[in-house]
């Protein structure tokens, strides 16, 4: 009987191990000279690129060449933020360079947009930026840390310290105290700015108002990375905490599953939306309005923006309009002559609406209610900011298995986030993770990588995974097995029980055909005889259900008598694979009440 890692027994306490192997993720790589040249090479996407951070993709496709370059040429490794700064409605730019013993850049605000072959390694191009349009500095080598100098006269902030970092302040009054000490410690709850390195922080305020925020930090205390942000205290603790090793994730797992963050800015009268993650401007079906101090944003824009449609549909008293997210998923009606909306049948709201230049416009609140995005709206700049997150994803999977059970790793983040299954299974309540720490730089409390088992039967499978809260499916990952129907095995259900139960279990199908082990296919309306024995638990009965697909049967009976049981299935769901699970009686395990799960096999029929 296979080993399963079930739900309950997983996230009451998984085992940590550390990451042993390439030199991606051991420490000596992370800063030494060698960079990322470990003792194998890399394993690569498709289309022959490393995949790296989500952040370091086509969302900041101006940085992607550069944190490219910086992975194959960086005499150490690289380490780049995956939020930037707020440029404030205007372009990025960027200069970098190699130095003999690490790399600069240098991030600045730009009128016009700047090429992206201008921003890599060595390009040539325009002269340094005004000091007034530098967003941020960055550097790497042995002699960065002298970027970082804390005088005598700074004053080190109270309760804001993480192991190994250290927070100062120099300049500023009390309330500045007060504020930096307060979103340093809430900054820090969740583990180190940069995982497992040491670091201090410098806040320096300027006699004409002006502050600085500067970092500095190192993995193993030869390589050192500063860091100087020009703008905002949330401008620079959000950097701070996004910053990534620029690595192959492939080569500390098989797949890569990370939230990405969308971040929109708008204004009332402007006709276009800044993406500050991408370093574009994108323009809007129409400007939004103010009116009576709430923003109404077009309806059209909306859609673009969650990712979903429209649809116009003609109606007495003025037609409807349905709205879709992600494929036409969490529908919703909104009729355009009363403002009421709709999911299905159920009424949700009555908004107001807007209608200019034959545009319908909707309340900002209409996206944030309704779809449940985070949206800000700062009444004195008429401005409005969307945040969305949603998943990227990618592999290096073995399109073949020759087990059973297929084994796996997930790089992704706490939680953990998502579920998985095999497609002919369907998702059921057979699932669970053992869990590893990620890479060196990636902080353990916030990313993990799962080892995972996938139940496989022969011919084509698919490994689906699925957001745990929406329940939608993130990816699926095609596979093939070479297993024979005997390579199926009766399946335990990962009862902490079991190990004292023995189920002995045979089926033979309706013409006789008696199967070698947890798997049979019949012709539609054939059956299965199900015969067994228990042996180290005594039951007087068991019972039984199945599932197909999102369908369940009822669950029914079977007597046992000295421990032998007997119980015919006919699978009456039409064609399908079906997983069939046998059960204890309720209240036979100690410490619950209900029934709990002995064996599983499968049925399919064809």
């Amino acid at each position: 009987m296979t080993k399963r890692w079930t739900r309950f027994l997983v996230l009451a306490g998984a085992l940590l191990v550390g990451m042993t192997g390439t030199g991606a993720a051991s420490p000596a790589a992370a800063d030494g000279v060698e960079g990322m040249a470990g003792t194998s090479a890399p394993r690569l996407t498709g289309n022959g690129k490393p995949e790296l951070d989500p952040g370091f993709w086509y969302y900041t496709h101006f940085t992607r060449a550069l944190a490219e370059q910086l992975y194959n040429q960086s005499p150490v490794t690289a380490y780049l933020p995956t939020r930037l700064p707020d440029s404030h409605w205007q372009y990025y730019g960027m200069r970098s360079q190699l130095t003999a013993d690490g790399y600069q850049l240098t991030a600045y605000r730009s009128e016009k947009a700047v090429p992206a072959e201008a921003m890599l390694l060595g390009a040539g191009g325009a002269g340094e930026p005004q000091a007034s349009d530098v967003l941020y500095r960055l550097a790497a080598g042995s002699a960065a840390e002298a970027g970082l100098t804390v005088p005598p006269s700074a004053k080190r902030l109270r309760g804001s310290d993480a192991a190994g970092w250290t927070f100062w302040s120099t300049g500023a009054d009390a309330d500045l105290e007060k504020q930096l000490s307060s979103k340093f410690a809430a900054m820090v709850k969740a583990g180190a700015p940069v995982s497992g390195a040491a670091g201090t922080v410098l806040v320096t305020k300027a006699a004409a108002g002006k502050v600085m925020y500067s970092a500095s930090w190192t993995h193993n205390g030869s390589t050192y990375y500063s860091f100087i942000g020009y703008g905002s205290l949330d401008d620079f603790v959000s950097m701070l905490t996004s910053f990534r090793p620029v690595l192959n994730l492939l080569d500390s797992a098989d797949i890569v599953l990370l939230p990405v963050d969308m971040q929109l800015n708008l204004q009332a009268g402007r006709s276009e939306m800044f993406k500050p993650y991408e370093n574009r401007f994108v323009p809007l079906a129409q400007a939004p309005i103010v009116k009576e101090g709430t923003a109404f944003l077009p309806l059209r824009d909306i859609a673009t923006i969650i990712g979903g449609e429209i649809q116009f549909v003609a109606e007495p008293g003025g037609g409807a309009v349905y709205v879709s997210q992600n494929g036409w998923q969490n529908e919703l009606k909104l009729r355009l002559g009363t403002g009421e909306v709709f999911r299905k049948q159920e009424k949700l709201a009555t908004v107001p609406i807007l209608v200019k230049d034959g545009r319908t416009l909707v309340p900002l609140r209409f996206m944030s209610e309704q779809f449940g995005l985070p949206v800000t709206y700062d009444a004195a700049a008429k401005a409005i900011t969307v945040h969305y997150t949603h998943w990227s994803t990618n592999s290096i999977v073995p399109p073949i298995s020759s087990t059973a059970d297929y084994q796996t790793s997930v790089f992704s983040i706490g939680g953990p986030p998502f579920t998985y299954y095999n497609e002919r299974l369907g998702a059921g309540a057979s699932w669970g993770y053992e869990q590893q720490k990620p890479p060196v730089g990636y902080n353990g409390l916030k990313y993990q990588i799962y080892q995972v088992s996938v139940d496989m039967l022969p011919g084509d499978n698919a490994f689906v995974m699925q957001d745990m809260q929406t329940k939608r499916v993130i990816n699926s990952i095609p596979i093939k097995t070479t297993i024979t129907a005997a390579d199926v095995p009766f399946r335990t259900a990962g009862s902490w029980f079991a190990d004292s139960l023995q189920v002995e279990l045979k089926l033979t199908s309706s013409n006789g055909k008696a199967w070698p082990s947890g798997y049979a296919d019949i012709s539609a309306g054939a059956w299965v005889d199900l015969t067994g024995e228990l042996k180290g638990q005594s039951f007087d009965s068991i019972s039984m259900d199945y599932h197909v697909g999102n369908v369940s049967s009822k669950r029914v009976d079977i007597p046992v008598k000295d421990g032998k049981f007997t119980c015919r299935l006919t699978p009456n769901k039409g064609p399908g694979t079906y997983e069939v699970t046998l059960y204890s009686p309720p209240g036979s395990v100690p410490g619950t009440s209900g029934a709990s799960p002995l064996v599983r096999f499968v049925v399919v029929v064809y």
